[in-house]
């Protein structure tokens, strides 16, 4: 009769233990990227609130604001709008982008006001010519202006028409008025998020280069609203600094026959968890991407330690919307603590941004 000796005994103690730390690690590991993915949900939750929040409309002066940006996935019915105006320039530049093969993107409209009260018509005429005779030519003319405040709180007037008045004509001839030609300027500032979408600033003025006295000096409007409506970005690029610290669990493969190795057998296997910072990306925004690049990290399992280089790893966020955000790629280490010390190391590891 074949008796078992107590090193098999042993060998198959040690095969249970190691099995049951296995399946601890592994039902550990989904209990912990449970919870470490609601934390990122909801952190991603709360950016995009933030984010959402600083697309609103704010006033920062009465000629100078933020317009609300409405994130949107299509445009068309905007564009229709557009069309059905029947505007025969607007039309043009709307077919020349579409021979252009190029896609409108981001869409607005920004209401700016002169202010009504344009009463401040001097009392006494800003010029007279040969004033209390009959001549027919004789006349009064008057600078219709409009006032405001500078960045200095100094009142200002700037004129934007004019009367003339000629008392000795017949009524039908008496008067005479006009427009000053004013240049009107909207200058536009836009700023990307972090989510890659666009913030839209807008101020406007306008100038009287015509009138001598008035020349250079910017008259805000009154802006009344801004609205832009924007594409949610879609497109991917690459980014040559795109900085992300991770979470991370190795499966790797020692050569324990190197130096240090771990029995002399030629492979030890480990298990092993650290954290990483990668430099590089590629995807739509540095907060989304599809692969990293050149990630360095050090992992440990309590007693081997090593350094590791992973010169890629993908989302599998892509393939499998329920782990977003996890990325896995291979890796090359260095051990320099315990069995593994001075020993090479490949592997494949799976990191969790955070």
């Amino acid at each position: 009769m074949r008796t078992v000796s107590m090193k098999t005994y042993f060998e198959i103690a040690k095969g249970v233990v190691f099995l049951f730390i296995l399946l601890a690690l592994f039902f550990g590991g989904l209990k912990a990227y449970g919870w470490i993915n609601h934390k990122l949900a909801v952190q991603e939750e709360l950016d995009n609130a933030k984010l959402a929040e600083a697309r609103k409309y704010k006033q920062y002066a009465d000629n100078l604001v933020q317009a609300n940006t409405e994130i949107v996935t299509s445009l068309k019915t905007e564009i229709d709008k557009l069309k059905k105006e029947n505007n025969v320039a607007l039309n043009q530049m709307l077919d020349e982008i579409k021979k252009r093969d190029e896609k409108i993107t981001n869409m607005g409209l920004t209401i700016a006001k002169m202010d009504g009260d344009l009463t401040k018509i001097r009392v006494a005429a800003d010029k007279t010519y040969k004033a209390g005779t009959d001549d027919p030519n004789a006349y009064e003319f008057k600078k219709v202006v409009y006032g405001f405040k500078d960045d200095k709180g100094k009142d200002t007037e700037v004129p934007v028409a004019w009367v003339q008045y000629f008392p000795n004509r017949e009524p039908d001839k008496q008067w005479k008025t006009g427009v000053y030609d004013l240049d009107y300027y909207v200058r536009t500032i836009q700023s990307t998020q972090k989510d890659g979408q666009v913030n839209t600033n807008t101020q406007i003025w306008f100038e009287n280069e015509r009138d001598v006295a008035s020349r250079g000096v910017k008259v805000p409007l009154d802006i009344k609203s801004s609205e832009f409506k924007q594409l949610k970005k879609e497109t991917k690029e690459f980014f040559w600094w795109a900085p992300h610290l991770s979470l991370n669990v190795d499966l790797g493969f020692g050569l324990g026959s190197l130096a240090g190795g771990s029995d002399g057998s030629g492979q030890s296997i480990l298990v092993a968890g650290g954290v990483s910072f990668s430099a590089m990306g590629y995807g739509r925004t540095v907060n989304d991407l599809d692969w990293r690049f050149l990630d360095l990290g050090v992992s440990t399992n309590g007693h081997d330690t090593y350094g590791k280089f992973t010169p890629f790893a993908y989302n599998l966020g892509n393939v499998i919307p329920i782990v977003s955000n996890s990325f896995i790629g291979p890796f090359i280490g260095y051990g320099f603590a315990g069995d593994v010390k001075q020993d090479i190391i490949f592997g494949v590891g799976l990191s969790i941004p955070f």
